[in-house]
């Protein structure tokens, strides 16, 4: 768990919308996102996995800095219900591509319309113990409507500064032992918001590549 140690101790960055840009522009060959979780357990991830896709959106204010669209998944679902996640889900047989399954999503669950969105760039693969091969697309709200709450899907929205996400400081990595074998992932608090598991996992893999070229 070196990798881990080294970023929990790592210094924040605090990026604008710009060098978001740039720094996932030039990334032509983008790696999957390293879960620490996967040296533990090998075996539980050694499974066939369903695409899935999240939109980390981001809107950029002229008070508040860069937030970040969270959302907390209703109790009713049948994965991960009442946690902290980006908007997002399976493919569809109809999606073209991963980038179509996180806007589709996003404008079901929130009312975020594609013509509302910049796509900046994509994130590598996050691989997930319950069968979910998830692809992070990184956009950028350019025109910021009153959300639409699909209340079947998502309980509700919250948004957090970005540069609170990429500051190390505020991460954790905690190990547990479920089903007699330890597992692994990161956790976030952020006043009363419990973000771990995946949608931690992606925001370093945010880190990971805003900081990869430098």
């Amino acid at each position: 768990m070196q990798d881990v140690k080294m970023f929990l101790s790592s210094e924040p960055i605090s990026p604008t919308i710009d060098e978001i840009k740039q720094a996932l522009n030039v990334a032509y060959y983008v790696p999957e996102i390293h879960n620490p979780d996967q040296k533990n357990v090998p075996d539980a991830y050694s499974i066939p996995f369903s695409t899935a896709s999240v939109l980390l959106a981001l809107l950029d204010t002229p008070d508040n800095g860069i937030q970040v669209l969270l959302t907390q998944r209703s109790e009713q679902l049948r994965h991960h219900p009442g946690q902290i996640s980006f908007p997002g889900g399976k493919m569809d047989d109809e999606d073209n591509n991963v980038i179509h399954t996180a806007l589709r999503e996003a404008e079901e669950e929130v009312g975020l319309k594609a013509k509302n969105i910049q796509v900046i760039g994509q994130l590598g693969d996050y691989f997930t113990t319950s069968g979910f091969c998830v692809s992070p697309v990184v956009a950028q709200i350019t025109n910021h409507k009153p959300m639409i709450i699909c209340y079947e899907e998502v309980q509700s929205v919250h948004w957090v500064p970005l540069d609170y996400l990429l500051n190390p400081a505020n991460f954790r990595f905690t190990e547990k032992v479920i089903d007699n074998k330890r597992r692994g992932f990161f956790e976030i608090h952020y006043q009363d918001l419990h973000i771990w598991g995946v949608t931690a996992g992606i925001i370093y893999g945010l880190y990971a590549a805003l900081t990869s070229k430098q």
